[in-house]
């Protein structure tokens, strides 16, 4: 019996080890066959950090590459890393190397494995056939001028090498600069006849993609003196920010870590690209071509990949509000939903509505249930009262709200204080926190309609203040919390509406303020907390050629009972994005109008009453960029 079960126990093992290598791809044993477009190669490395292994396995197989499609070129670069004796120089191999490129090598699956002494990885490759023959092609070109080498750079006569002779020659390529005592004379190989007196000189040779060599040098009339130097490649630095934070980095495919992140190994001169991944946003790519010794800030503000959210509700055919917007009737199902905390509300006549909360992460599912109660009596708008609060719910009103399309923050190309705040001054960002809705009521034989215009906190916070905050940190001087006063008028005419104009930064040179915070409305005074930052930006005056305020169309539509469209309303919105100072301060403070975080446009249609109305539409436009309408002379 017990050899038996030893007998199983041992099959069982077996099985399961055999389940386990069928599990692992294919290609982890050999490399797929070429087929008519790509030829593959699989790159393997072991280590004791999963990283250490992850480098040796990309090296790998860009080493296999190199051999297999262009052996004169991976033989020449081994031997120039040889005779360096340097294995650092070997971290990019044949991708920053002298002559061969890569392009359309790409990475197609990977298997890292856990092992006792550290992990074993395993990657695939594949190599596009076009862009090998086009790389030879290249490479072709690139050799018949090798041979075809220019003679050497001359400065004076041959008939003054008694005087004495400078030959300078550089390898892995030609081309570098020849400076003798700081004078130019020409271009490596270069040969210098009788031109320097005897005694000690110092020669400099620079080239735009190699590190500069400097060495005095020793003049003897008579004879010859070769200088021969082996160029070591030059790198650039790249310091990475990402919104949000831990986005792992990317060059030409190979990792480099997660952001924030310096990296001080570029290729220059060279033609390379970032790659930006985070689970919950969208790739980002950038392309960058660097001159060496450049030290380059990189801020990505990454775009949000989307959440699908689906609601169910029995009864089904019930109206869904996602953050007061109508998105349809249930079944719903894969709505698109950005990421962070949103409500969405189930609507059905003669059922208790239901409000519930849930937060989205880029690319999740979520799916939701609701059981509606029925009500005793449906509640109706009442046509008695003669006003309307601001604050007014109005649940059982059926209308929509159609917006611009959210325009995200891209900082990728601002390198300093200037560039983040021009990218800041020209994003729309009003786009991503304007909400709307209406509310109407029977007024004589006709509607009046009100339309209430407010901004969402919640996404001014995590759309705009959160990166913009972070970007200008990167680039500040100095930064700061401030709160100031604020002077608000309080007998607008519009509504009740409170108008509140920016604080003034006069003492501030090339300050940057944001609002940070609602403004705090006291009896004597009215406050507001705000980001300052202190910057080191240009006078050119680019700024001044930015709309402070954007302007967009406002139009009202109902579609009564017979399902007729009808125009109600069409009017302008001026929303201010910035207001500026003479002291070129910038402050960050959005308003509607002249009014501030709430407007409110009134409208009536004569002729129809309420109970014709069966859907409502407030249609909203993109902005055009407008100048200040309100300047301080005309309030």
């Amino acid at each position: 019996m017990r050899f038996l079960k030893k007998l199983c126990g041992v099959f069982l093992s077996a099985l399961i080890f055999a389940l386990s290598v069928e599990a692992a791809p294919s290609w982890t044993e050999a490399a797929p066959k070429a087929d008519s477009n790509y030829k593959y190669y699989v790159g393997r490395g072991e280590a004791s950090s999963e990283k250490e292994a992850f480098n040796q396995a990309v090296k790998d197989a860009y080493d296999q590459a190199a051999r297999e499609n262009f052996p004169a070129e991976y033989s020449y670069q081994a031997d120039i890393y040889q005779t360096e004796k340097s294995s650092y120089l070997t971290e990019r191999t044949i991708v920053s190397g002298i002559s061969a490129r890569f392009d359309g090598f790409e990475k197609e699956d990977e298997s890292i494995q856990k092992t006792k002494s550290g992990y074993t990885v395993k990657l695939l490759y594949k190599f596009s056939k076009k862009a090998i023959a086009a790389e030879k092609e290249r490479l072709k070109s690139v050799a018949a001028d090798r041979s075809k080498k220019e003679e050497m750079s001359v400065f004076g006569s041959k008939a003054d090498a008694t005087k004495g002779v400078l030959i300078v020659e550089t390898t892995p390529v030609d081309g570098a600069a020849v400076y003798v005592d700081g004078d130019r004379y020409g271009q490596t190989p270069m040969t210098v006849y009788g031109s320097l007196s005897a005694g000690q000189h110092s020669l400099r040779i620079d080239h735009p993609r190699y590190q500069t060599v400097t060495e005095n040098i020793i003049a003897v009339p008579g004879k010859t003196v070769r200088v021969k130097k082996t160029l070591v490649p030059a790198f650039a630095e790249v310091s990475v920010s990402t919104d949000p934070v831990n986005a792992d980095v990317f060059l030409d495919g190979k990792p480099l870590g997660t952001a924030p992140l310096t990296y001080d190994r570029i290729p220059v001169e060279e033609e390379i690209t970032l790659s930006l991944r985070h689970p919950e946003m969208e790739t980002m790519s950038v392309p960058l071509k660097l001159k060496k010794n450049d030290m380059r800030p990189i801020n990505i503000v990454l775009p949000e990949k989307s959440a699908a959210f689906s609601v169910f509700s029995f009864p089904s055919d019930a109206e869904v509000f996602i953050d007061k917007r109508r998105v349809g009737k249930t079944p719903l199902r894969d709505i698109s939903v950005s990421r962070g905390s949103h409500t969405f509300t189930v609507e059905k006549d003669g059922y208790e509505p239901v409000t519930r909360s849930f937060a989205a992460k880029g690319g999740a599912k979520i799916s939701e249930t609701v059981d509606l109660n029925a009500l005793k009596q449906v509640q109706t708008v009442s046509a008695q009262s003669n006003t309307i609060a601001a604050e007014a719910s109005d649940k059982f009103h059926r209308y929509e709200e159609k917006m611009p399309p959210k325009k995200q923050l891209n900082l990728g190309n601002a390198s300093d204080g200037e560039d983040v705040l021009l990218a800041l001054m020209n994003w729309s960002y009003p786009s991503n926190f304007i909400r709307a809705r209406v509310s109407y009521k029977a007024k004589d034989s006709g509607t009046l309609f009100v339309l209430f215009f407010s901004f969402d906190q919640d996404n001014y916070q995590n759309l705009f203040i959160k990166p913009a905050v972070r970007a200008l940190k990167n680039v500040s001087e100095k930064t700061e919390k401030t709160t100031r006063h604020i002077k608000c008028d309080y007998e607008s005419k519009t509504q009740g509406q409170i108008m509140c104009q920016p604080p003034s930064v006069n003492k501030d040179v090339d300050a940057v303020l944001i609002k940070s915070g609602p403004i705090r409305h006291n009896f004597w005074s009215d406050q507001a907390d705000f980001e300052k930052f202190i910057l080191i930006t240009s006078a050119d005056g680019r700024r001044n050629r930015i709309k402070q305020y954007e302007q967009r169309s406002v139009t009202l539509l109902v579609y009564d009972r017979w399902g007729k469209e009808r125009l109600i309303d069409k009017s302008t919105l001026s929303i201010a994005k910035f207001s500026t100072d003479k002291n070129r301060n910038v402050v960050f403070m959005p308003a509607f109008e002249d009014g501030f975080e709430s407007f409110v446009l009134i409208a009536d249609s004569p002729s129809l009453k309420p109970s014709d109305i069966s859907r409502v539409l407030i249609k909203i436009s993109e902005g055009t960029p407008i100048d200040n309408p309100y300047p301080p002379n005309k309030r």
